[in-house]
């Protein structure tokens, strides 16, 4: 799903959002969350329909065994956070790696709690993007474990 392609999803920065003690509260709550190594607040734009918010989470890799209570995790304190008539899908990138380049395009980096783990991800990008596509899959380029 690259910006290439005219059927694929986009990303970019919100252009409507939440107010900024929401987004405070979030980005703090986010943070704290000792399974989160980074995440992103975009705007997914699927084609034909309208934007929607979307939460990309990269969960540390020692958690990936418990990917459920991760996502449990992170889905309460986002559901705590958000106004009631406000939502946002919640996407765990280790599982979708082929969407962090166009992800982190959009320059929506909402908490890094693990500046390194960033690194390295990105890092496994790049070595993913100059294998080439017949070389990779979605899950084959990424090592769930340190």
């Amino acid at each position: 799903m690259t910006g290439g392609d005219a059927g694929a999803v986009r990303f970019r920065a919100p252009r409507w959002g939440l107010d900024d003690r929401v987004m405070g509260r979030l980005k703090e709550e986010l943070a704290s969350c000792p399974d989160v190594a980074f995440a992103h607040l975009v705007e997914a734009v699927p084609p034909g329909q309208a934007p929607a918010l979307a939460l990309f989470v990269w969960i540390e890799p020692q958690a990936m065994g418990s990917i459920r209570s991760a996502l449990n995790l992170v889905c309460r304190t986002v559901g705590q956070v958000l106004p009631d008539d406000r939502f946002t899908d919640v996407v765990i990138l280790n599982s979708a790696p082929e969407l962090l380049a166009d992800v982190e395009a959009a320059g929506c980096l909402l908490v890094e709690p693990d500046p390194e783990e960033h690194a390295r991800a990105l890092e496994s990008l790049r070595a993913l993007q100059e294998q080439g596509p017949e070389e990779s899959t979605a899950r084959g380029w990424w090592p769930f474990g340190r």
